[in-house]
């Protein structure tokens, strides 16, 4: 069995929430828990809180590459409709290079209605934004060569993403999904799975069933 870390850091330390710390105190943790032998360490996104929570998780990843020499560093998540998705597949390829081939991009369409309102972005659009982002990051990961792209959304001329990433064909993607149909439909997509942390162990049992069963289904290992 494998132990990961998953939260966010603050600028002061939050007493409302038990999975954030001061900047300093979690990077410390990071530190240690490589020391110790966990495995991974996934940050969150979040905007406008007003508690100070971690915004820029890809910034505090490429500090953490700098600061670890085994541990995966991902996102969960990064929300793609808020991004623009060829300086996100730029930014993530930069910390792939930088950390020797560590990273796993979690991705999500978000859920904050303040968020989406923050960014001026109708939140009914979340879901056609999320896809053409992510036909946009694949392109960009794996195409060597200069290419077009227009979309509903994002239009984009004669252009190629450098660096190239580290892993091959690029680096993990990783998706949240709860409904068996959710679950489905990231193991169609070849994405790797990620299951909230408030559900009980029951319904996690059940989804981790469900998963083996979609990745049965379609010939995929199963590997949770």
């Amino acid at each position: 069995m494998k132990f990961g870390l998953f939260g966010g850091a603050v600028i002061k330390p939050n007493t409302d929430s038990g999975d954030s710390l001061g900047y300093k105190p979690f990077m410390d943790i990071v530190s240690k828990a490589e020391d110790l032998g966990f495995e991974s360490m996934s940050l969150v996104e979040h905007h406008f809180g007003g508690d100070g929570q971690i915004s820029s998780s890809l910034s505090l990843l490429s500090h953490l590459a700098a600061i670890t020499s085994k541990l995966r560093l991902g996102t969960a998540v990064t929300v793609l409709p808020w991004h623009n998705p060829i300086l996100l597949a730029e930014q993530v390829a930069t910390i792939d290079v930088l950390s020797g081939g560590r990273v796993d991009f979690g991705v999500g369409k978000g859920y904050r209605k303040n968020e989406y309102k923050g960014f001026n972005i109708p939140q009914n659009q979340a879901l056609t934004r999320y896809l053409e982002s992510i036909e946009i990051i694949k392109k960009a990961w794996t195409s060597r060569e200069r290419f077009n792209f227009e979309g509903k959304f994002w239009s984009f001329e004669d252009i190629i993403v450098e660096p190239a990433p580290v892993q091959s064909p690029h680096p993990p993607l990783w998706s949240a999904a709860g409904s068996d149909e959710s679950i489905r439909d990231v193991a169609k997509a070849g994405f790797k799975v990620l299951f909230d942390h408030f559900a009980t162990f029951d319904r996690t049992q059940q989804r981790l069933d469900a998963w083996r069963e979609a990745c049965n289904k379609i010939g995929r290992t199963f590997d949770p």
